[in-house]
C-alpha cells in the first residue's frame, strides 16, 4: 500500500506541466555552466563555482521547484476540492503525508539534477577532489530540497495560499531580510544548504549567507526541519476538517 501510495503521488507530482516548466531553470544553470567551462580560464571559473553552487543551485534553483512541488503535494486538492476523498484511503493520514513528501523531494532532487551535475562539472574542471565535489553537491542538494519540500508541504495543508506564503518566505526572508540580519540566519534554510555545498566550493561563500553552524551541524538540522514538517504535517491532516 506504501508503494502504492508513493508511485501515485510521483506519478502525479512528477508528470504535471508545471513541473517540465520550471525544469527549465536547472536546464539554464546547466547551460551557463557548459559555456563557462568552454571560455574561461580554470583560474577564472573559482568565482563561477560559488556562484553557481551557493548562490544558483542552493540559493534559487533548490527552494522554486521545491516550492512549486512541495505545494502541489497537496494545494491541487485543495483547489479542487477533492480533498475530502481521503477520507476513503484505508491507511493512517500520516502514510499518506509521507508519500506526498517522499514523492515531492524526489521529484525536485530528480528535475534539479541538471543543475547538480552542472556544479559537479564546473567544480572538478578547477581540479577540486572529485568526491569532495560530487558528494557535497548531492549532501547539500539532497538535505536543503528535503527541508524546503517539507516545510512547502506543510504550507499546502496550513493555507490555501500556500504558493503565495512560500514565495515571500523564498524572496523576503531568504534572500533578504537573512541576509542582512544574522539574527535571522538561524531561521533560514538556504544558509544551512549553503554552508553544507562549501564542502564542494573552494574556500568559503561570504560569510553572511551561510549559518555560523558547522557542516555536520547544518545538515542535522536540515534533516531535522524535513522531519519536523513531516510530523507536523501529518498532525494537521489528522485534525484538519477535509469536509
Amino acid at each position: 500500500m506504501g508503494t502504492t501510495l508513493f508511485g501515485f503521488s510521483l506519478r502525479g507530482i512528477l508528470f504535471r506541466g508545471r513541473t517540465a516548466a520550471f525544469a527549465a531553470l536547472p536546464l539554464l544553470v546547466a547551460v551557463v555552466a557548459v559555456v563557462v567551462i568552454a571560455v574561461t580560464s580554470v583560474a577564472g571559473r573559482y568565482g563561477v563555482q560559488t556562484t553557481l553552487t551557493a548562490n544558483l543551485l542552493t540559493g534559487l534553483v533548490v527552494p522554486i521547484v521545491a516550492l512549486v512541488l512541495g505545494i502541489g503535494a497537496f494545494g491541487d486538492e485543495r483547489d479542487s476540492r477533492t480533498l475530502p476523498l481521503l477520507r476513503g484511503v484505508a491507511r493512517p493520514r500520516w502514510h499518506l503525508v509521507v508519500a506526498r513528501f517522499a514523492a515531492a523531494w524526489v521529484s525536485t532532487f530528480v528535475v534539479v539534477l541538471p543543475a547538480s551535475l552542472a556544479c559537479m562539472a564546473v567544480g572538478i574542471s578547477i581540479n577540486l577532489p572529485a568526491a569532495d565535489v560530487v558528494g557535497g553537491i548531492l549532501l547539500a542538494t539532497a538535505l536543503t530540497s528535503a527541508a524546503y519540500t517539507g516545510l512547502f508541504v506543510l504550507l499546502s495543508l496550513l493555507t490555501r495560499r500556500g504558493l503565495l506564503a512560500g514565495l515571500a518566505y523564498v524572496v523576503l526572508w531568504e534572500t533578504f531580510l537573512a541576509g542582512l540580519a544574522p539574527a535571522l540566519r538561524g531561521l533560514s534554510i538556504g544558509s544551512y544548504g549553503r554552508r553544507v555545498a562549501t564542502l564542494a566550493i573552494p574556500g568559503d561563500v561570504p560569510v553572511g549567507t551561510v549559518a555560523t553552524t558547522g557542516v555536520v551541524t547544518s545538515a542535522v538540522v536540515l534533516a531535522g526541519i524535513a522531519v519536523g514538517s513531516v510530523v507536523l504535517s501529518s498532525i494537521r491532516l489528522q485534525r484538519m476538517d477535509v469536509g
